[in-house]
């Protein structure tokens, strides 16, 4: 199963727009968003993602968010929201997922050392990282869609059969 990570792309509607086209183009089964969507509004341009994607569309909230009612209301057509809003447990390509938009370094230590999870996906810092640890887990961190603070927009690709992602800069 290949997957499209996304995270705070902050209304960038262009960026959103270019991911969007690429993760079509590329046969991606799935999509999890990280957080920090920021408004509503952004629906518009998530609604041009396949249908197979769209029933295969996942997310968090970030810190950023503002309307997170209206946002679960207006996007929630498409994406699947967690019951608490700001961690995600899934289970995708056979790989146990966990999503959260900023967890603490402790936090995420501790989740790769628990066993528990083959994927740990997290966002905020505007950063991308992609490290495949010893024990075949991936800890990824897309970096940020927008481009606002690192002149970067980035998104990843995760191949859960190899066990192996890849960072896609617009």
């Amino acid at each position: 199963m290949r997957i499209a990570v996304l995270s705070d792309t902050h209304d960038n509607i262009q960026n959103i727009a270019k991911a969007v086209s690429i993760i079509n183009k590329r046969n991606i089964d799935a999509l999890i968003h990280c957080g920090d969507y920021v408004a509503p509004f952004v629906k518009r341009w998530f609604d041009k993602l396949n249908d197979s994607i769209k029933k295969n569309f996942y997310g968090v909230f970030g810190n950023n968010d503002g309307d997170k009612l209206f946002l679960t209301q207006n996007l929630g057509q498409i994406c699947e929201f967690p019951q608490n809003g700001h961690e995600l447990i899934l289970e995708l390509g056979g790989k146990r997922i966990f999503v959260s938009h900023m967890p603490r370094e402790e936090t995420i230590k501790a989740l790769t050392n628990s066993g528990n999870f083959d994927i740990i996906l997290s966002g905020h810092t505007h950063s991308f990282s992609n490290e495949k640890l010893a024990n075949g887990s991936l800890v990824i961190n897309p970096g940020e869609l927008c481009g606002y603070l690192t002149g970067k927009a980035t998104f990843a690709i995760v191949d859960t059969e190899k066990m192996e992602s890849e960072i896609i800069d617009l």
